[in-house]
């Protein structure tokens, strides 16, 4: 997560793995608006292990007061000054040289940024969520109460009193690309949930072809089975496919006896429990499958997997993927 600060504009740029500055607004990722700064002025990128820049300008690029040699390509060092204007918005300094990772940039400056994983990050934090950023679908996407939208790089997410630029950071030849996450086997894995008859006890396996891993018993696992309930009694009315399973996240929640923000908790614990044991256990990444739950307008339900619940010694009831 590399970074350039500003001191005349009191801001701070995080690069991207192939980075351009300059003063044109559209093909820049980093607009610097002075006369003498080009449409195109400096590219960064990282390249063998390193940070690098290379001066694309007519004016000129600057770094620690000498100016470099165009259209070469030179290391940058921590604390290395840039400038690529005569004006003070053109003066930056090198902070941090960390590889580049898909983060979110919080305005707060005294904030870090957020490394983002994979199989989910609730925001604003984990003890507080009103949402989610995770890769679904090999896209990275932003899950509310309102819904699941894609997210595109240089997106601003506000959540609360808090605010994020979303930097997207993939790299195709050194990192994973997320349009092609791997996954051995596109067979969606099957739920198992054991209920001990009193609903107090709740644990989780999950099945992929004649391999099971058990999950252990965990809180958030009775918010999935409320969940798959739901789902199944909607079945058993003849309720269409399209609409099943639907609640609403306040009614979730009553439920549950919680409140909203513990729910979306719940649902990022589970995403991120199923996900490490798929990636560690079948190397399947949930990122490449179907949501586990889905949301539209201020309502959740559990996505499209097989799924069993047993209470004590007896079924309880079965969802199919051809059912759902």
């Amino acid at each position: 997560m590399a970074l350039l600060w500003n001191v005349f504009r009191h801001y701070r740029a995080m690069l991207r793995p192939v980075h351009m500055l300059g003063r044109d607004p559209q093909a820049c990722h980093t607009w610097v608006n002075a006369p003498d700064v080009s449409k195109l002025h400096v590219q960064i990128h990282w390249h063998d292990g390193r940070w690098e820049l290379c001066d694309r300008s007519r004016n000129g690029t600057w770094i620690n007061g000498r100016r470099i040699a165009p259209d070469q390509w030179m290391p940058l060092t921590l604390h290395d000054q840039i400038h690529i204007s005569s004006d003070p918005i053109g003066h930056w300094s090198v902070t941090d040289l960390a590889p580049p990772c898909t983060s979110l940039l919080p305005d707060d400056l005294a904030q870090a940024p957020i490394a983002l994983h994979l199989h989910g990050n609730p925001l604003p934090d984990t003890q507080v969520s009103q949402a989610t950023v995770y890769v679904q679908n090999g896209q990275w996407v932003l899950e509310q109460s309102t819904g699941t939208e894609a997210l595109q790089d240089g997106r601003r997410i506000r959540v609360a009193d808090q605010a994020w630029e979303f930097v997207l950071c993939t790299l195709l030849s050194t990192t994973l690309d997320l349009e092609q996450l791997p996954c051995i086997s596109p067979t969606i894995p099957d739920l198992h949930f054991h209920i001990s008859q009193n609903e107090e006890h709740v644990t989780l396996n999950l099945q992929l072809g004649s391999q099971r891993i058990g999950l252990g018993e965990r809180i958030h696992h009775y918010a999935l089975v409320t969940l798959v309930r739901q789902r199944l009694q909607d079945m058993q009315r003849g309720i269409d496919h399209h609409s099943q399973g639907w609640l609403p996240l306040e009614t979730l929640a009553g439920m549950l006896g919680i409140d909203t923000a513990y729910v979306n908790i719940q649902i990022f614990r589970a995403r991120q429990q199923i996900a490490e044991a798929l990636a560690e256990t079948f190397a399947v990444h949930l990122s490449g499958l179907p949501p586990l739950v889905e949301r539209r307008r201020g309502e959740v339900r559990f996505g499209t997997y097989a799924c069993t619940i047993q209470k004590g010694s007896q079924e309880e009831g079965r969802l199919l993927p051809a059912v759902l």
